[in-house]
């Protein structure tokens, strides 16, 4: 299982390339998760009405991870951790990191920020 972040969906938007179809290339939708952080600054980023629709419609496909309040609390534990190890990471990246790690997914990302924290399994494209 993978989740996939913000950043693999923005360079393939960027590049002009389909992230649904380059995604469905590479894994069936029942091992991509997705989470609403990612599905929101996917979607608020989206200039064309149908390419937003098509998107919102193929998220809703995916394995979803939601964050409950056990996650908010995992979320700030692990927040707590890093800051003191000198490891300040954007709140959107340690949200993400939570809900793969609950799904027991690797995250696909271009994001550096994603290899800074422990246990957390990342998966190449």
């Amino acid at each position: 299982m993978v989740l996939v972040d913000t950043s693999v969906y923005v360079r393939l938007l960027r590049a002009d390339r389909d992230p649904i179809a380059e995604l469905t290339g590479r894994f069936k939708a029942a091992e991509i998760a997705g989470c609403d952080v990612v599905r929101c600054e996917v979607l608020r980023g989206m200039v064309r009405p149908q390419e937003k629709a098509d998107l919102a419609a193929f998220f809703d496909l995916l394995v979803h991870v939601p964050m409950d309040h056990h996650a908010w609390r995992d979320t700030e534990e692990m927040a707590w951790q890093l800051d003191r190890a000198g490891k300040v990471l954007p709140l959107p990246d340690l949200i993400i990191a939570v809900c793969a790690l609950r799904a027991g997914a690797a995250v696909l990302t271009n994001d550096k920020h994603f290899a800074l924290i422990p246990q957390l399994q990342l998966a190449s494209w």
